[in-house]
């Protein structure tokens, strides 16, 4: 795969996200679309969303359910993408959302891999874990981050570092969001960290995905000062960012 490849499978993901063609995350300026569902869309919640968008290529793609629109056509026509994730602009979308009984679900940036890096190479023993094999960890909170167990975005692929006794002390694992985008989670035990555990086993299970002809993605939150540089040393660069709504009152999905 190359890079451009890679992008081009981001990009349609994104379509079917937005409901909108492909081609049009390729024009240089903002657009607004009105909302539609598309099957192999990524599912994070069962609500229909009355917001969302993609900041891609250094523009934004807005799309919003007709109750929404009109203000969304007027509020992000030539709204400059790269200051959108800014606490002003919070306010103004959810003061829009406010009304229709939504607000701001999450905020994200994401990365992609960067394919002019090299493998990484084993040096620490680890053992990898298939869909089937992940059960068993169901209900420890302390892998939340690695493993979801949703079956919106279910859980495909895991990597974990051992101790001598062969119990796992750090594990990233990848579900499967999109049809062949799968996002990369990472958790590390309290008293393993510090290791460059988090960024060998990054970097391991985002190299397995490639070779598996599937696009590894990794998200954080914008103060997750330590989770962004692990994205960096694992070989990920910021890729898009994505903005949804979702009905005021429920759980979003982080």
């Amino acid at each position: 795969m190359t890079q451009t490849e890679l992008r081009g499978l981001v990009r349609d993901q994104l379509a079917l996200d937005l409901g909108c063609d492909p081609a049009l995350l390729d024009t240089p300026d903002n657009a607004v679309v009105q909302w539609m569902e598309r099957p192999r869309r990524r599912r994070y919640n069962d609500s229909t969303p009355m917001l969302e968008l993609a900041v891609w290529n250094g523009k934004l793609i807005a799309a919003a359910q007709p109750a929404l629109l009109p203000w969304a056509e007027r509020y992000f026509a030539d709204r400059p993408a790269q200051w959108l994730f800014h606490p002003a602009r919070y306010r103004e979308i959810d003061a829009a959302l406010a009304p229709l009984g939504y607000e701001i679900g999450d905020a994200h940036k994401f990365y992609l891999p960067d394919l002019s890096v090299p493998e990484t190479a084993p040096s620490r023993p680890v053992r990898w874990y298939e869909e089937g094999e992940l059960e068993p960890f169901r209900g420890q909170p302390f892998w939340g981050d690695a493993l979801c167990f949703n079956p919106l975005f279910p859980d495909r692929l895991a990597v974990a570092a051992l101790d001598p006794a062969g119990r796992p002390t750090a594990m990233a694992g990848a579900s499967q969001d999109g049809a062949r985008m799968w996002q990369i989670g990472i958790n590390v035990l309290p008293e393993h960290r510090g290791k460059g555990l988090a960024v060998y086993l990054t970097a391991l299970l985002k190299d397995e995905l490639l070779r598996r002809d599937l696009v590894p993605f990794y998200g954080t939150g914008e103060s997750h000062i330590i989770s962004q540089n692990v994205a960096k040393r694992a070989g990920f660069l910021p890729g898009f960012a994505y903005l949804y709504a979702k009905p005021k009152g429920t759980e979003d999905h982080g």
